[in-house]
């Protein structure tokens, strides 16, 4: 997943996300991006059953392109884990992202997008990613129509 070609997927997604992070200490809205971001890139990183180093990677250079502090990158760390090993739900993870940063909101669509992006980043969406991004879709109150469309499928 993460490899010399996900450089400019790094930056599209630390770009896309970085003006939510400053360094220094984190504010409680920021803390929820950064859990939600990471446990939500966790578990994408394991829907196809194949967890490598280079998703951990991927995390890792992802972390400093957001420029987290320490405890940031703890959180993301244990995040990311969490989401590899299932221990979170979606649901109940969109929901509370949701709550800081409504659907509709620039923030909302910054998340989804990063997630479609980081799918896509082979080329092709496997079966177990479709349903994950499916279910995100949904979470984050967007139509099957709005991932089609991402996915250049319309």
């Amino acid at each position: 997943m993460a490899g010399p070609g996900n450089k400019g997927i790094l930056r599209g997604i630390g770009a896309a996300l970085g003006e939510l992070f400053h360094g220094g200490k984190l504010e409680p809205n920021q803390e929820v991006s950064v859990e939600v971001l990471f446990g939500l890139l966790g578990y994408l990183a394991g829907a196809d059953s194949i967890v490598t180093s280079h998703e951990a990677e991927f995390a890792n250079n992802l972390m400093e392109e957001l420029d987290l502090p320490a405890r940031g990158r703890d959180m993301a760390q244990n995040a990311f884990l969490a989401g590899r090993q299932r221990k979170i739900d979606i649901d109940m993870e969109l929901k509370r992202y949701l709550a800081v940063f409504p659907a509709g909101s620039p923030e909302a669509g910054k998340l989804y997008d990063a997630l479609v992006e980081l799918a896509f980043a082979d080329g092709r969406i496997r079966p177990n990613e479709r349903i994950f991004l499916e279910k995100v879709t949904l979470g984050l109150g967007y139509n099957m129509a709005a991932l089609k469309q991402r996915l250049g499928e319309i």
